[in-house]
């Protein structure tokens, strides 16, 4: 008997692992809202990270945490530190920024996981309004995290809408 339940044991965790394989590699979440208002406006209320922190939905999760900004707060070369016992520890990044257009972000965390991933932002006018876009992607590391692809979408998807409604007001 104890035999079989090993045997079973093991060809469950080797299909586990042949799943895994077989699961995506990366993950990409996107959402957008149409704003009233120019790229010009909306731009620096994302590329200063001192005011991305009074819209963005992740800023209040753990009013707690530490919160470091780089002297520079707007643009190419900020950066927003962060660590708490909710948020975890970690850092964005601005790397790029095509004014009024688009910008890059790096976040590099460090608790409770390791990881890069890369953020992007697009602004593009339509008439007195903008259309903003909100992206995040990255890499599922191999074998526990491919599983969380399933999840990706709407664990962050959920807090992108917020993060753009609140944006808007």
């Amino acid at each position: 008997m104890l035999k079989k339940l090993g045997v079973f044991i093991i060809a469950v965790i080797v299909l586990l692992l042949i799943i895994a394989a077989l699961l995506p590699a990366n993950f990409h979440v996107e959402r957008s809202i149409v704003i009233k208002a120019a790229p010009e406006k909306i731009f620096w209320e994302v590329a200063d990270l001192e005011n991305n922190r009074s819209w963005n939905p992740w800023a209040k999760i753990d009013p707690d945490a530490k919160n470091i900004m780089s002297a520079q707060t707007r643009g190419v070369g900020s950066s927003w530190t962060w660590d708490g016992k909710k948020v975890g520890k970690g850092t964005l990044s601005i790397i790029e920024a095509n004014e009024f257009k688009s910008i890059r972000t790096k976040v590099e965390f460090v608790k409770p996981w390791e990881g890069i991933h890369y953020g992007f932002w697009r602004f593009e006018s339509m008439g007195d309004s903008t259309k903003v876009t909100w992206a995040f992607e990255g890499k599922l590391e191999y074998p526990i995290e491919r599983f969380m692809y399933f999840f990706m979408d709407k664990m962050m998807g959920d807090d992108f809408d917020k993060g753009l409604k609140n944006l808007k007001k």
